[in-house]
């Protein structure tokens, strides 16, 4: 029975760290494809997590005419997808 449980543990933090590592790589990605937009943007030194999305929502608000490049919206789309099936499939054991 303890081995089965620690299967089941290891299996779970396997798999919370193989999450994890898809949001960065995640983050990463939408650094890389949303560089331009950043300078458009003003938000050149910004990264993911430290306030890119924001800044960029928020000059979007002001400046209706922006577009985000095909890019851009397609990396961002990628780790939003990829955050929704982490909360819809959650790690922890019952």
């Amino acid at each position: 029975m303890k081995t089965i449980l620690k299967s089941i543990l290891f299996l779970a933090i396997a798999s919370a760290a193989n999450a994890k590592e898809n949001l960065s790589a995640d983050a990463q990605a939408v650094d890389a494809a949303c560089s331009q937009d950043a300078a458009t943007a003003g938000c050149g030194t910004e990264k993911v997590g430290t306030g890119l999305l924001k800044c960029l929502a928020a000059y979007k608000k002001s400046h209706k005419e922006f577009k985000f490049s095909e890019g851009c919206k397609t990396a961002k789309q990628k780790m939003e997808n990829d955050r929704k099936s982490n909360v819809a499939r959650p790690n922890n054991i019952n």
